[in-house]
């Protein structure tokens, strides 16, 4: 069973999370140094916070050209799906 503070650890991983969720839907490819700029932290900190996501499967991730790290929503995984519907309901309220 998967636990939320398994997951969401700081505030930077709810903050990335949620910038995430606002592109679901859109297959959106995001690259580490641009989520480090996004959240005012170093690249190795996105490397650091992501890992929970990309071990639950929420994000998938991969490597390009000269190491260049790739991640997108794994929107067939079901905790996506969840995380995604409660955003969207949350977000109306």
């Amino acid at each position: 069973m998967t636990k939320l503070s398994d997951v969401f650890q700081s505030k930077a991983q709810v903050r990335l999370m949620e910038y995430l969720l606002e592109s679901a839907g859109s297959q959106r490819v995001f690259n580490q140094a641009a989520l480090a700029n996004f959240l005012g932290v170093s690249p190795s900190t996105v490397a650091r916070i992501v890992e929970p996501f990309v071990k639950q499967k929420i994000l998938l991730y991969e490597r390009f050209d000269q190491g260049m790290k790739i991640f997108t929503l794994n929107e067939a995984e079901e905790k996506t799906k969840t995380l995604v519907d409660f955003y969207r309901k949350f977000k109306a309220l």
